[in-house]
Order: structure tokens, then C-alpha cells, then sequence
């Protein structure tokens, strides 16, 4: 019977001791420190437009332009000349016969040309091959 008694004691003290915890842990709660870090919260407002942020490249505004070139500033370049008759040969390959070179010195080359019972004169640029063929008149 003694140890009937002890049990129920002991079963009573449990109890009150597990009702009792949880109401003093609530009280205690104030005292506790919160380890965790505190995290800010942004709340963005996406209906009203964002201010973007233009930049201005215009010349104006800088002082000085930068030159992208290389540095040589004295630099020559060669540029070959065609020859006269590659001038005679696009010609020929054009439709044109009786081909006469009549100048073919400096920067511009010319000669004259028949096609179709017509008379034509060109011209081509010596260093870049571009022709310019004009009508005169019709040949006899």
C-alpha cells in the first residue's frame, strides 16, 4: 500500500509540474534573447513608373573626341592604279567594239566606243575601276 501511495504522489507532482511548465514558459517568454537575424522587408510598389536613369552620349558634351585610328598620323598608303586596257577589256565585255583608248594617263582614263551603230564615250577612274559611259551621237 506504501508504494501505491508513493506512486500516486509521485503521478500528482508530474502533473502539476507538466501543467505548471508550459504557463511558466509563457511568462518567461519576455526574458528570452531572439538569436535570429533581423531581416528588413522592402516593399516595392511596381504602379508607379520607376524614374530611369538616362546617360547622354553626345559629342557635345565630352571635352575632346577620341580618334580610334592608329597613331601612325604620317602614314602613306599605295594604292595601285588598273591598267588602261582593264578598262577596254570591261568595255568589250559590256557590248562595245571598236574600242579606242584615248587617254590613259593621270587619274582618269577615257576612251570611245560604238555600240548599236552609236558613238559612246567612258571614262574610268584608275584607281577604283568605275566606269561612266555617256552617248555622243549616232555614228555614220
Amino acid at each position: 500500500m506504501f508504494n501505491k501511495s508513493i506512486l500516486a504522489l509521485t503521478a500528482a507532482a508530474l502533473t502539476t509540474l507538466m501543467i505548471q511548465t508550459p504557463v511558466q514558459a509563457r511568462d518567461s517568454a519576455s526574458n528570452v534573447r531572439d538569436h535570429r537575424p533581423a531581416v528588413e522587408r522592402k516593399i516595392r510598389d511596381h504602379r508607379a513608373p520607376a524614374q530611369a536613369q538616362t546617360r547622354d552620349h553626345r559629342v557635345g558634351k565630352q571635352d575632346t573626341v577620341r580618334d580610334h585610328r592608329n597613331g601612325r598620323k604620317n602614314e602613306v598608303v599605295k594604292v595601285a592604279r588598273k591598267d588602261c586596257r582593264a578598262g577596254a577589256e570591261s568595255l568589250r565585255r559590256s557590248g562595245y567594239r571598236q574600242i579606242k583608248m584615248l587617254d590613259c594617263r593621270g587619274t582618269e582614263y577615257s576612251y570611245l566606243a560604238r555600240k548599236h551603230h552609236a558613238l559612246f564615250g567612258a571614262k574610268m577612274n584608275a584607281y577604283s575601276g568605275k566606269l561612266k559611259v555617256s552617248f555622243i551621237g549616232k555614228s555614220r
